[in-house]
């Protein structure tokens, strides 16, 4: 799993996300596209052009959160409409790429809908879920607002029509409610309109087996509702409005959270309440059969499922969102079936593709140096409030490794070379005069092995800052009301200072390194510890040995400066610090200068410097955002004030480039000459794994591609033997592109690109020429997919087509229009 875009357009958190379907005839004039519609809190939509990274429309209707939304499926008009329901049942068809109401409708018959589903096969039928019921459009069309009001849908387990059941009035949403309380809300409430005996609405509860979770259409088969208890699947008839089949589930599995119906099959996709994944497809007209389980995920404290998604064209793979951020890609495979009785031992669940998030905020985070081996990346470390820090690998934007370090929190990151990371940690205080116990520790991020420095025997003041020296032999350690101190890294010791009494209370600390000559003529370099005092005075101090002793004769122990200084940083011969007050000063030692900017924004926290040589930009951090200066003319570049968030921490991942550490639990990075959006167009050049998808690549790229797999030639991005052994599920890689039927080419093509509209096609067109030879004819029918192929079933046959289904086949991939006579 490779992560290729990243969408940073709403200014709230987003509560709806929906893909723009594919289902048409793609062309020159209608290429593939990539468009994804959410909305936040507040109410406000945005259509987005992935590829780009750019927002193709924004539009709002009100300030309130949506209920739901939906692409209308039907595309041959235009792929452009998008059904949304607002608050207060009122229903709008938004035209997505102008952001323009086509048509508003507001149903006067009930208050307040909660979500609503499209009927897949009857395109007038719109099913509405309210507090107090169901209810039923049957004259929904594109072209106006329907004039008749909603009728609404109950029975009982006896198939007669339900006249008394309860209806107490609507009760909108708490929108202060999280969406784990909102959603338990929506099931009591749920509960007054479905059930299988007659409690009354005050009396279910979460656990009560008469708990309807989910309804929604049945996806393979007409005029069938879904209805998903927690414990069995109730498939209910609207022709004559009763059930007329159960699946229960077997008491060993637990609860049901939320299934997924196929399309393409008559089944479904289970999701249960410990995270474990289940597949059921009807083998006949009377039962359902049981794909074994997947194993189920741990789980800790507090972490649950959130929902799951399937691939809408293949329909093998599901992918669950935990509520931590996590993403669990299982896919259905077929296999050799040991039993000739039974078919449900051919199948089997497996877990392809995991993805990590971030930690729970706060976090730090330390750019790692450019490794020198052209084969390595580099590294992002990200400590977080649980004691562990995370690599993430800059090139791939994934996680590489992830560390334990100890139980309290990572306060600090400094890359010591490649391989060694310094961390120190301690408990988060309250109060800025608490005392803590602080530990400095070094990771080896090869071997994993972590080696303590430094322990607090009794609580101390909290750690200020760790700076290493350019020689990477020692690391000074300041603190918030301490003496500083300085410790040597390879074998861990403290030093001793020369005068104890005349070491300063440090509010800040640079290493400097100062080049002379010697008696000879020689080129001399000595790294300094330059310290700054509570009173603005400087003292250097240099490292003999084991001790550490008072430069007086160096040109830093006759300058002071202004104010309380709080943050410095060193690039070549100049020093940029930061005081309390907001004040931005330039130094030159060996010039005696100093120019000061003064900022007026309060206390400044870190100052960074561009790793770009012959530049000196400086980002500078305050407690309500961050500005970008150049410090040879000290002039202010850009400037960033969030309002959603704050920034804690930062650092440049390269000589442009800016990793924000943000309150929100997530990690920006920006330009830092264009602040106003993290997004960027994706650059296929710059993933370092082949990613099949048409979507990511130009429009001559794409049809090039698809011509090579459609001519039988292993030649180009999508026809890679390996990638099409990836694409397409048990493909033989002994067998030969090119000696594959047509039929079947054009099937793998529309697999490989993602091509919803071509699969179907082509799959019908399997069925509707029984004269033409196809290798997947057999297991690709009304009743099977193609993830239920087996290698038995798909050895190359010889191709023999007539020259009027081979002009039928070319004439689509081309787009041609013509007449037959």
């Amino acid at each position: 799993m490779t992560k290729v875009q990243t969408l940073d357009h709403h200014q709230h958190l987003v509560s709806h996300v929906k893909w723009a379907r594919e289902n048409y005839c793609h062309g020159p004039r209608q290429p593939y596209s990539l468009r994804l519609a959410s909305a936040d809190i507040r109410g406000n939509l945005v259509v987005y052009d992935v590829y780009k990274g750019t927002a193709q429309s924004r539009f709002s209707d009100s300030d309130a959160p949506i209920c739901d939304m939906a692409w209308h499926w039907h595309q041959d008009a235009t792929q452009d409409m998008l059904l949304v329901l607002h608050p207060g049942s009122n229903l709008v068809l938004w035209n997505a790429s102008t952001g323009t109401i086509i048509w508003r409708k507001t149903y006067q018959r009930v208050d307040h809908l909660e979500s609503f589903d499209l009927d897949p096969h009857q395109a007038d039928r719109v099913l509405f879920i309210a507090p107090d019921g169901v209810w039923m459009q049957n004259d929904f069309t594109l072209f106006r607002a329907s004039n008749s009001e909603l009728r609404r849908v109950a029975w009982h387990p006896n198939g007669k029509t339900d006249q008394s059941a309860p209806n107490n009035g609507p009760l909108p949403k708490d929108l202060n409610q999280s969406p784990t309380s909102l959603r338990s809300d929506v099931r009591r409430r749920a509960a007054r309109f479905l059930y299988r005996s007659t409690p009354t609405a005050s009396t279910v509860a979460l656990d009560d087996p008469n708990l309807v979770a989910e309804i929604f259409f049945h996806r393979s088969v007409h005029d069938v509702l879904v209805a998903v208890y927690p414990r069995q699947i109730v498939l209910v008839s609207l022709r004559y409005l009763c059930p007329y089949r159960t699946i229960t589930i077997d008491k060993a599995s637990a609860d049901l959270l939320s299934i997924l119906p196929l399309r393409q099959k008559d089944g479904f996709f289970c999701l249960h309440t410990n995270g474990c994944l289940s597949f059921r497809h009807a083998v006949d007209r009377k039962r359902y059969e049981t794909v074994p389980q997947s194993e189920s995920t741990r789980l800790m404290k507090q972490c649950k499922p959130y929902g799951f998604v399937i691939d809408p064209v293949g329909e093998a793979k599901c992918s669950i969102l935990m509520n931590d951020g996590r993403v669990l890609v299982w896919s259905l495979h077929s296999g050799a079936s040991k039993s000739a009785e039974s078919s449900a031992k051919s199948f089997r669940l497996n877990l392809t593709h995991s993805l990590t998030p971030l930690p729970a905020a706060p976090l730090i985070l330390q750019a790692g140096p450019r490794p020198s081996n052209p084969d390595r990346s580099q590294f992002l470390a990200v400590g977080s409030g649980k004691g562990n820090v995370q690599l993430y690998n800059l090139s791939t934007n994934d996680v590489g490794r992830e560390y334990f370090i100890q139980n309290n929190a990572v306060q600090g990151l400094k890359w010591i070379t490649e391989d060694l990371l310094l961390v120190f940690h301690y408990p988060n205080t309250t109060t800025p005069t608490a005392l803590v116990k602080s530990e400095v520790s070094i990771l080896n991020i090869i071997t994993g092995a972590v080696r303590s420095i430094r322990k607090s025997p009794s609580d101390e003041s909290p750690i200020r800052t760790v700076k290493v020296s350019p020689t990477k032999e020692h690391f000074v350690i300041t603190f918030k009301n301490g003496v500083p101190e300085v410790w040597s890294i390879a074998d861990g010791r403290k030093l001793v200072w020369h005068r104890t009494r005349a070491v300063p209370q440090a509010t800040a600390a640079e290493w400097v390194r100062v080049v002379g000559t010697d008696m000879g003529g020689g080129v001399t370099r000595q790294d300094l510890i330059l310290f700054v005092d509570l009173n603005g005075l400087f003292q250097a101090y240099k490292v003999k040995g084991n001790i550490v002793h008072e430069d007086k004769t160096s040109v830093f122990a006759t300058q002071t400066t202004i104010g309380h200084i709080t943050a410095m940083c060193r690039k070549r011969n100049k020093i940029v610090m930061g005081d309390v007050d907001g004040s931005l000063i330039k130094w030159i030692p060996s010039e005696s200068m100093a120019e000061t900017k003064n900022l007026n924004r309060g206390w400044i926290k870190s100052i960074k410097f561009s790793p770009k040589e012959r530049t000196m930009w400086a980002a500078v951090l305050f407690n309500d955002g961050l500005d970008v200066w150049e410090i040879e003319t000290m002039e202010l570049i850009n400037q960033l004030k969030p309002k959603q968030f704050k920034v804690t921490s930062l650092d440049w991942v390269s000589g442009t480039h800016l990793a924000l550490c943000c309150t929100d639990g997530t990690i920006r990075i920006f330009d830092f000459r264009n602040f106003h959006s993290c997004s960027s167009a994706i650059n296929r050049e710059a993933l370092l794994d082949r990613v099949s998808s048409a979507y990511l690549l130009s429009h001559e790229a794409l049809w090039k591609a698809k011509s090579s797999v459609l001519l039988g030639q292993y030649s180009g991005i999508l026809s890679d033997r390996k990638v099409i052994g990836e694409g397409i599920a048990n493909f033989p890689q002994s067998s030969n592109l090119e000696q594959m039927p047509l039929i079947d080419r054009c099937l793998a093509s529309a697999l490989l690109l993602g091509d919803e509209s071509d699969y179907h096609f082509w799959k019908a067109c399997m069925r509707a020429m029984p004269w033409t030879k196809s290798v997947l004819r057999e297991t690709v029918n009304h009743s099977d997919c193609s993830f239920l192929l087996n290698k038995e079933a798909l050895k190359v046959r010889p191709l023999r087509l007539r020259s009027a289904d081979m002009f039928l086949c070319i004439a689509f991939m081309l787009g041609t229009t013509f007449r037959c006579r």
